[in-house]
């Protein structure tokens, strides 16, 4: 049976002490092929960028905080990446 997808948008903030890396940041997660949540870009400044994904449903998608905390340790997890996120999800 096929595992339905949870649509989500994201803010990405950047941290103080990594702003000189967010735009490779940004740029390394939407140019990764990333199967557990693959996003796109809407909007993007210096400081802060709205993504689009989807993502497998599973516990860590049951509230908006329960996936920003997911993607936030997965994302460090990963590929050493340190953002402040919020997640909206089912947009």
């Amino acid at each position: 049976m096929p595992t339905p997808f949870i649509p989500f948008t994201m803010r990405a903030t950047v941290r103080e002490e990594h702003k000189r890396s967010f735009r490779t940041d940004i740029e390394r997660l939407t140019g990764g092929h990333r199967g557990w949540a693959p996003l796109d870009v809407v909007k993007s400044t210096n400081t802060q960028a709205v993504l689009r994904g989807a993502i497998a449903q599973s516990v860590h998608t049951a509230t908006d905080a329960s996936l920003a905390r997911y993607l936030q340790d997965r994302l460090v997890a990963d590929n050493d990446i340190h953002l402040d996120l919020t997640v909206c999800i089912g947009h």
